[in-house]
């Protein structure tokens, strides 16, 4: 197969061409049945909101592809609908079409040998990010409202980042993840983008079942003093200024060094991740592995290298960080804010090398929320050379509808303190 086959063409090159803009029959009359039967005073909460997904959801009557033709052409036909495509569907969202994702959702640089690399509406010269690129360029682009993905090691904060749009990792299982693919299972967690932190917050409200809170009355944020030396230069300046722009309407304090450990914790994560990985999939890739491109090959191999001894002493890691965190938000409506990753997203035709020591780097930021399975949301801020940097808010465990308030609130603070505001 080639991208002609596999890909719908136009859009960004973000869709899939396996389901494109036709929902399966079954699932569109069962949804339609279902949204009949509502009472005539119910509104739906997703009216008339386009929905692109992953394709690593489970949709009756197609294949998840995961990115790879080899691993599509391995999996049944699905007899379901992944519960949060329903969900969504069930609240008037209309279907557009199933979006790329880099191979088996193992990557944050959104290029894929097979389907190529979804176009960055928000800096064309610049790589999109992954592994839900798709959803991120749809949703950036305007050619969905709703971009439903999943979120392991940053796979919706970093391209929310490197597109300019809102993207959210919920707390590790808050929303049911029922037919949809598992990179690492105590990682992965169903997120989406939208453009707009309203949305965003509205798709949260029908997925977790609840309501989203307004702002508390007091309201601490944290900067993390261990992250600033991870920042480039020019966006150290930025934050300084949003820093100072956000103390003037919350309480602001400052978390001394050594409260987080990114290296580390980083380097915890990568081992537990692929762990996880060669548990469940490893067998598989060993037995597939030309069908990968070279990154993802070469991430696959040595995965299955991984020891019991780096294991143990990566979940001893863990738990700490877990406790470290715990502290950091033991005071209530006590909130993280920093820059979403330390710099823009690299210029297509950056060499391997390269992207992968970005990877790395991105990864000691992203791995806070993602260790201790934290609630991040990851917003619009500003952008450098044209290429836009997201800015982002993590909460306590379990306080997704405080971190969405919040960030909604920051965004809010740093819009009105723009000149042309």
């Amino acid at each position: 197969m080639n991208q002609n086959t596999l890909l719908e063409p136009g859009f960004n090159g973000a869709f899939v061409r396996d389901g494109f803009n036709a929902l399966p029959a079954p699932v569109a009359i069962e949804v339609a049945v279902h949204l009949a039967a509502q009472p005539a005073s119910h509104v739906a909460a997703l009216a008339g909101q386009r929905l692109a997904v992953k394709d690593v959801y489970d949709i009756e009557g197609l294949r998840a592809g995961g990115g790879n033709p080899t691993w599509a052409d391995a999996q049944p036909v699905a007899t379901s609908t992944a519960l949060a495509v329903r969900a969504l569907l069930e609240e008037g969202a209309q279907w557009v079409g199933k979006t790329v994702t880099d191979e088996l959702t193992y990557s944050l640089a959104g290029i894929n040998v097979h389907y190529g690399t979804p176009r960055n509406p928000a800096s064309p010269a610049r790589i999109p990010g992954g592994s839900s690129s798709g959803s991120a360029v749809a949703v950036a682009a305007g050619f969905a409202d709703i971009g439903l993905g999943t979120d392991c090691g940053g796979s919706i904060r970093l391209p929310a980042s490197y597109c300019g749009i809102w993207g959210i990792r919920p707390t590790h299982g808050r929303i049911a993840a029922n037919g949809c693919f598992a990179l690492a299972h105590s990682f992965d967690t169903v997120g989406w983008f939208a453009r707009d932190g309203a949305l965003l917050a509205d798709v949260f409200n029908v997925l977790a079942q609840t309501d989203t809170q307004t702002l508390p009355e007091r309201v601490m944020l944290c900067l993390p003093d261990d992250i600033v030396t991870l920042l480039h230069m020019r966006v150290r300046t930025a934050f300084a200024t949003a820093f100072d722009t956000l103390s003037e309407r919350f309480e602001m304090s400052l978390l001394s060094s050594a409260s987080l450990k990114p290296e580390t914790w980083a380097q915890s994560f990568r081992v537990l991740q692929a762990a996880e990985i060669a548990q469940q999939h490893g067998a598989w890739a060993m037995r597939h592995l030309d069908s990968f491109g070279a990154d993802i090959r070469q991430r696959l191999q040595a995965a299955v290298t991984i020891h019991p001894a780096q294991v143990h002493d990566a979940q001893r890691v863990r738990v700490d960080a877990i406790r470290a965190l715990a502290r950091v938000f033991e005071e209530p409506d006590t909130y993280i804010v920093m820059p979403t990753l330390p710099w823009i997203s690299p210029l297509i035709g950056t060499s391997g090398a390269e992207v992968d020591e970005v990877r790395v780097r991105s990864q000691q930021m992203l791995c806070i929320a993602g260790l201790a399975g934290l609630p991040q949301v990851s917003l619009p801020w500003t952008s450098f050379d044209g290429a836009p940097l997201g800015l982002s808010v993590i909460g306590a465990h379990g306080d997704d509808e405080g971190v969405l308030a919040v960030a909604q609130a920051v965004h809010d603070a740093l819009a009105s303190a723009q000149p042309d505001a």
